[in-house]
């Protein structure tokens, strides 16, 4: 009896077993419309440029609360040794302490910058940095660094407002690379 009814189920148990028949599946929703159109490659181009000419000023001037206020609340930096800060009172706190010591004198200024908003309202700004007049800890002059910073940035009302932050240093020669791609073009001879 045990047999028959181990038989009876059998079919039972296949159909349990089989794979589902595939249901056809709906045509995705097309996605909403995205209502901000993205700036125009000037202005791109420009808030960009306003970004970076801003961080260069508050750097310059070793003013780390204006440098602070280019951060969001929420922002990440991370620097050319690969030390991570979260938050803009981070961000803020750790640049404090060097800009009274080794970066107390130095000057920052930019020599390419790229923009590229990836949404309307979300850009990468990318950009070329040199530095100069940094010391050592006890006061001995540093060689002129120079490097890229990347930065994800949101725009919030006519400016953009840093969310990440990215710092490479690069070597002199990656560096004469990087100015050669904005070196007029000769004429061919």
């Amino acid at each position: 009896m045990h047999r028959a009814l181990a038989l009876a189920a059998l079919p039972l148990l296949v159909l349990a077993c089989a794979p589902a028949t595939p249901q056809p599946v709906a045509p995705a929703a097309p996605a909403p419309a995205i209502e901000a159109a993205a700036p125009d490659a000037r202005e791109q181009a420009a808030l960009g440029e306003q970004l970076v000419a801003a961080f260069n000023d508050a750097w310059n001037r070793h003013d780390m609360d204006a440098f602070a206020a280019l951060q969001a609340e929420d922002a990440d930096f991370v620097n050319i040794f690969g030390m991570w800060w979260h938050g803009r009172e981070e961000i803020r706190a750790n640049h404090v302490g060097i800009h009274k010591t080794v970066f107390a004198k130095s000057r920052l200024a930019s020599v390419r910058v790229e923009t590229r908003f990836v949404a309307p309202d979300l850009a990468v700004v990318r950009w070329a940095w040199e530095l100069t007049g940094v010391v050592t800890p006890d006061g001995q002059p540093v060689p002129d660094m120079q490097g890229i910073l990347v930065h994800v940035a949101r725009r919030a009302g006519d400016r953009l407002q840093i969310v990440t932050t990215q710092n490479t240093q690069a070597t002199a020669d990656a560096f004469r690379a990087v100015r050669a791609m904005d070196a007029p073009a000769r004429p061919a001879q």
